[in-house]
This record gives structure tokens, sequence and C-alpha cells, in this order.
């Protein structure tokens, strides 16, 4: 907060006023957050972060030349648990466990605070047995274009059949580096069908042809490790004639709003199911990552059997709450880029 006492003057009253506009009109940011898609097979993980972040005296490192701007229409609005009646009738309970995360939340003055997308307060045991990030990030984050201090940069995207057609030239010109691209994805449905996103062909085509660097993600509903090996045999299907510069990611998400077949998979299963589906990448010669939040990272994965997958780490904060290790960082759901019409998600990478 700027403080005007010794630069204001009775005799010069018009002049300051002047001075404050300009500076308060260069400070102020927009950091609207929005609702999760409602798409069966595009719900996007939800992590809402509020970090008792304390400013440091850093060095300003050098500006990203990078262009892009968040909307300010998709804003956040609160998932209400769909009617009990419906889902008594359905004869199925909807993973309430999502809600309420089935444990009382203490505050612990050894634990690490955070929120979560409903705005609630919890509470993580941080395993420091495990490897943090060291990244320091000046007050308003990547939202200033600016990487942690010591650390290289830079801006992607991430992309399905939703985003629609896209003009990769256009983003490649507005600065961005890299996208990762949608290829497989499994319904959320009892069925479970496997599918090849509609788009894939085209995005890995075009986006290669732009010069931008690929990486690949496979929306997983899998209930079981079988089906998680599943789904990284279909990608490599998908993916064998390419060759992609970043990881093939297993990307696990609770569906809000609907009776999932994944509802009632237990943390202890997700995670074998992201190591069965890491190892089966490994052997078809990709990278594996894994897609989580905090919220996955405290209640769902046992990070401790996952250190050796490079970790892409969603929060929608202008700092990211995770004391863990992550290599991509997605920073927003409504990025708006040149090239592409409607919302995207944003992202960075970190080296």
């Amino acid at each position: 907060m700027y403080s005007f006492k010794n630069v204001i003057k009775k005799n010069n009253f018009i002049l300051g006023l002047f001075i404050i506009s300009l500076l308060f009109s260069a400070c102020s940011q927009n950091t609207n957050l929005s609702a999760e898609s409602n798409e069966d097979d595009n719900s996007k993980i939800e992590t809402v972060a509020s970090d008792n972040y304390s400013e440091a005296n850093f060095a300003t490192p050098s500006k990203i030349n990078v262009k892009f701007k968040l909307s300010k229409s998709n804003k956040y609005d609160k998932t209400v648990i769909e009617d009990k009646k419906i889902l008594k009738e359905l004869n199925k309970i909807h993973s309430e466990k999502y809600y309420s995360y089935q444990k009382e939340e203490k505050k612990d003055t050894d634990n690490l605070e955070y929120k979560d997308v409903g705005g609630n307060t919890r509470y993580m045991k941080v395993d420091d047995t495990l490897k943090k990030n060291n990244y320091k990030w000046i007050e308003d984050g990547v939202l200033s274009h600016m990487p942690p201090i010591g650390k290289k940069m830079s801006y992607g995207i991430d992309i399905s059949k939703f985003n629609g057609d896209i003009d990769f030239n256009k983003v490649k010109n507005a600065g961005f580096e890299f996208v990762f691209i949608r290829v497989v994805y499994r319904g959320y449905g009892k069925a479970g069908n496997l599918k090849v996103d509609e788009m894939c062909e085209t995005n890995l085509k075009k986006a290669k042809e732009a010069g931008l660097k690929i990486g690949a993600y496979v929306f997983s509903q899998a209930t079981n490790e079988d089906e998680a090996v599943e789904e990284a045999e279909k990608a490599y299907e998908v993916l064998k004639d390419t060759k992609l510069d970043l990881p093939l990611v297993f990307d696990a998400e609770t569906i809000k709003k609907h009776i999932a077949r994944t509802d009632n998979v237990t943390g202890d299963t997700f995670t074998k199911n992201a190591i069965a589906f890491c190892e089966q990448a490994k052997k078809y010669g990709f990278t594996p990552a894994i897609y989580t939040n905090l919220v996955w990272q405290d209640y769902y994965f046992d990070m401790s059997k996952l250190q050796n997958y490079d970790i892409w780490y969603a929060d929608y904060n202008k700092i990211p709450q995770t004391p863990y290790d992550f290599k991509y960082w997605q920073f927003s759901e409504v990025g708006i880029v040149d090239g592409i019409k409607g919302a995207v998600d944003l992202n960075v990478m970190i080296e």
C-alpha cells in the first residue's frame, strides 16, 4: 500500500490526484476464478488458494514476452450437491467425500493452512521427507509475468476438442511455447467408454507445425490398475507416430455435479492407478507425469509413492500453495489468448 502524505501538498492537490490515479491503474489486477467445467470428460481440477505469503526483497527478474488476459465473465459459482431424493432414487451416493473430505478439520499450527475451491479452510500435514519446491515468487507471482527467482519459465496452454479450431501460429506469436493436448478420455458413466479426442490429431499436427513443444494428457476415469494401463495403451495407439517434447500426463479428477464411476474409488486406488499408468507410459518411451492439486495431494494421492514422476500442479491463486515439488503449473482456466475462441487453461513450465 502506497502513502502520499509527503507528496501531495495543499497547493498541488490536482497534480497529486493525477499521480494517484496513474499508480492505481498500474498496480491493480483482476484475478477472477471460474466455475469448474461441467463437461463429463473435460472437467478441470479446482483449487482456490489463499496462501499467507510474506513479500520479500527479491531481485526483480526479466519479464517474459507473453500476451494473455483473464476472462472477467466466467466467475466461480460454488457447487451444490445434487438433490438427495434424486440420488436416492438412483440408488447411488454421489462423491460426498469430495465435499466433506471424510475427516474433521482441526487447526494445527504445525500444519499447512490452505483453502479449497469452496473457500473452506483446510490444514494439511506436510510430509517433510518428500521433495519440496524452492520457488520464490514476487508478490503477484506468475500473473505479473515473472518467473520464480533463479528459474527459467515458459508459458503454455492445455486444450481439448472443447477449445475448437485453434490458430497455433497466433498462439506462438503471443509468446506461448508449449501445449498439452488431450488425446484420450474415459467417460465418467457406468460404461466408462474409452475414446480418442476428436481434435487431437489436428491439434498435434498444427501445434507441431507452428513450432510449439507438445505434450499430451489422458483424462482418466479408471477404477482400477487394469483400466489405467488400458488408458496408457490407448494413448500409445494415438501417439506412436508422434514425438512428444513433454510428458504424457495421467489426469484423474473428481466429477462435480454428476454421479461418476470413480465416486467410490479410494485414494489408495487412485495412487495405484497413477503408478500403473505412468509405468506403462515409460514402457512406450514416454516421460510420464501426474496432474494434481493440493486437495488431491492432501486427501487422495499418496505423494510418497509418486516421487519418480513429474507433477503438473493446478492452483488458481497468484502464488501456488503446495510445498511439494512440481514442474508445470496450471494457474488459470479463464485465459484469453489470440488464436483461441473462448477461455483456455494457462500454464507455465519451470526449469
